[in-house]
């Protein structure tokens, strides 16, 4: 939909989950389910072309400049990894701390220096007893 208001279009064809534009705002970037490989498609229409054939969380990847910014918790230990859309080339960026991991929040600057994620250092719960509950 035009950000100024009017007619909704649909764009992906055969599914869509968690899109991201491109910088250029030329392409969109989306995965097809919660995890899975991302797809590429122009904004304007036409065919969607697998770009990064990887089990990607949906919340665990970011479109940069020049690629994508994202987690492959499948490596051991997890990593982030850059891949270039255009070399395809993929380049390990740090390895992640798998007791911790990463959960929910993943971001990058908009330079590409900085990246930033939750991580937990500690998980609590209690169990409690209500009696006489109606």
């Amino acid at each position: 939909m035009p950000a100024e208001g009017g007619q909704a279009a649909q764009v992906t064809k055969q599914g869509g989950f968690a899109a991201l534009e491109s910088t250029d705002a030329k392409s969109l970037y989306f995965a097809k389910a919660a995890t899975g490989p991302i797809w590429r498609m122009p904004v304007e229409g036409g065919e969607e072309a697998l770009v990064l054939d990887r089990q990607i969380a949906w919340s665990h990847w970011r479109v940069m400049e020049k690629g994508i910014v994202f987690v492959d918790s499948g490596a051991t230990p997890p990593e982030i990894d850059f891949f270039d859309v255009v070399a395809h080339h993929l380049k390990q960026i740090a390895t992640v701390d798998r007791e911790r991991g990463i959960w929910g929040g993943f971001a990058v600057s908009p330079d590409g220096r900085r990246i930033f994620f939750t991580r937990v250092d500690q998980i609590d719960s209690e169990i409690m007893l209500v009696e006489n509950f109606r």
